[in-house]
C-alpha cells in the first residue's frame, strides 16, 4: 500500500478512473455476452423453431388438404362433375404433394433434435406409403369402380394417413416443447444477466465510493494536515516536527512546510544570537561611553586650570605693560629734567640710577614674563594633545 501512496495524485487517479472504467467495460461484456446468448437463443428459435414450425405447419396444413382433395375427386366422380374439375382437384393433388415434399426437406435442414429425427424418419418412410395407397385410389376411381374405391378411402388411405398426420403432430409438439424450453432458458438467461449485472453495477458502485472515498481522504487528510502545521507555524510554535507521509504532491507540500518551519527556527536562532551579541556590544559601548564621559570631564577640568593660567598670564602681560608704561613715563621725565638744567645733574643721575634698578626690575620681570609663556605654550601643547584625543575619542564613538 505504501508504494500507492507515494504515487502522484494524477496517477493515483487515473488508477482509480482506470479501474472504474476497466469495471464498466467488464459490465458491459458481460452485458454483451448475455445479450449475444440471447440473440443466439433467438436466432436459434427462429432459424430451428419458428422454421421448422412454420415448415412442419406448411406440410401438415398441405397433407390435409391432399387428403380433402382425395374425397373431393371420391364426390367429383360419384357426382359425374366436369372433367376440368377432376382435372383441377388432380393438380391440386401433385402440387399439394410436392408442396409437402419441399416444406419437409426444408424443414429436414434445419437443427433437429433426436425425437425430431426419429420422428422425421418415419414420416419419410411412412408418407410415400400413403402417396402410394392415394395413387392406388385415384386408379380404382379412374377405373370406375366406385364402391371400391370408397373402401380404399376409408380404410387403406385413411390407415396410411393416420400415421404421417400423428407423425407432423409429433414433430410440431417437439418444436413447440423446445420453444417453450428456449423460452424458459432465455427467461432464465435474462434473470440470471439482470441479477449479474445488478452484482455488476453494486460492485462497481461501492469500488467507485470506495476509491472516491480513499482518493479523497489521500487528498484531505494531508491538506488538513498542512493547514493545522501551517497554523501552527503562523502562531509561531516551531517544535513540532511536521512529517510528510508520503512522498506524493501532499507530501512534497508538508515537506516544504517542514524545511520552511526548519528555515525560520534557524533564522529566529540567528536573530537570538545576533542580539545577545548585539547586547554585549551595547553593554562594551556603555563602558566605553562612560570612560569618554570621565575623559571630558578630566578634559574640561584640564581646560578649566589651562585657562586659569591664560588668565594669569594675561595678568601678567597687563602688569608688565604697566611697567613698561611707566618706565616710558620715567624716562620722559628724566629727559625733562636733563633738558632742564645742568644743575639737577646729580639729581639726574640719581633719577638715573633709580631707572637703571627699576629697568633691572622690569628685565626680572620680562624674564619671569617669558618663562610664564613658555609654560603657557606648553599647557598650549597639552591642550592641542586633548582636543585631538577628544576629537578621536569622538570620532570612535559616533563610528561605534
Amino acid at each position: 500500500m505504501t508504494w500507492f501512496l507515494d504515487l502522484r495524485l494524477a496517477v493515483k487517479l487515473s488508477l482509480a478512473f482506470i479501474l472504474c472504467a476497466v469495471i464498466t467495460l467488464v459490465i458491459g461484456l458481460i452485458g454483451m455476452n448475455g445479450n449475444s446468448r440471447l440473440g443466439d437463443m433467438l436466432s436459434s428459435v427462429f432459424s430451428n423453431n419458428v422454421v421448422s414450425i412454420n415448415k412442419v405447419n406448411e406440410s401438415l396444413q398441405q397433407m390435409v388438404y391432399h387428403n380433402r382433395d382425395l374425397y373431393q375427386l371420391l364426390s367429383q366422380v360419384a357426382n359425374n362433375a366436369p372433367d376440368a374439375d377432376r382435372a383441377a382437384t388432380l393438380q391440386s393433388l401433385a402440387t399439394r404433394k410436392a408442396t409437402v415434399d419441399k416444406s419437409f426437406a426444408e424443414y429436414r435442414a434445419t437443427p433437429l433434435r433426436d425425437d425430431e429425427r426419429l420422428l422425421g424418419d418415419k414420416f419419410s418412410s411412412d408418407w410415400p406409403a400413403y402417396i402410394k395407397s392415394a395413387e392406388q385410389f385415384i386408379g380404382t376411381l379412374n377405373s370406375g369402380d366406385l364402391p371400391r374405391a370408397r373402401v380404399m378411402l376409408t380404410s387403406e388411405v385413411r390407415n396410411s394417413f393416420a400415421p404421417v398426420e400423428q407423425e407432423m403432430r409429433g414433430i410440431i409438439a417437439s418444436n413447440n416443447d423446445q420453444a417453450n424450453e428456449l423460452g424458459t432458458d432465455g427467461q432464465s438467461l435474462i434473470d440470471s444477466l439482470k441479477l449479474t449485472m445488478i452484482i455488476g453495477m453494486l460492485i462497481a458502485f461501492g469500488l467507485a465510493i470506495g476509491l472516491g472515498s480513499l482518493i479523497t481522504r489521500l487528498i484531505t487528510r494531508p491538506l488538513a494536515y498542512a493547514v493545522e502545521a501551517a497554523g501552527r507555524v503562523a502562531n509561531g510554535d516551531l517544535t513540532r516536527q511536521i512529517n510528510p507521509g508520503s512522498r506524493d504532491e501532499t507530501g512534497q507540500l508538508l515537506s516544504s512546510l517542514g524545511d520552511m518551519q526548519n528555515s525560520l527556527r534557524d533564522t529566529l536562532q540567528s536573530i537570538s544570537s545576533a542580539s545577545d551579541q548585539l547586547a554585549s556590544a551595547a553593554e562594551e559601548l556603555s563602558v566605553v561611553t562612560d570612560e569618554s564621559t570621565r575623559g571630558l570631564t578630566q578634559q574640561n577640568g584640564e581646560i578649566q586650570q589651562a585657562a586659569t593660567a591664560v588668565n594669569e598670564m594675561t595678568a601678567a602681560v597687563d602688569e608688565v605693560a604697566r611697567n613698561a608704561v611707566s618706565t616710558a613715563e620715567i624716562s620722559q621725565s628724566t629727559n625733562r629734567d636733563a633738558v632742564a638744567g645742568q644743575g639737577k645733574v646729580r639729581e639726574a643721575v640719581q633719577a638715573i640710577e633709580s631707572m637703571v634698578v627699576e629697568i633691572d626690575a622690569s628685565s626680572t620681570q620680562v624674564q619671569a614674563l617669558a618663562t610664564q609663556t613658555q609654560e603657557i605654550s606648553k599647557v598650549l601643547d597639552v591642550i592641542r594633545a586633548i582636543a585631538e584625543q577628544t576629537n578621536l575619542l569622538a570620532l570612535n564613538a559616533a563610528i561605534e
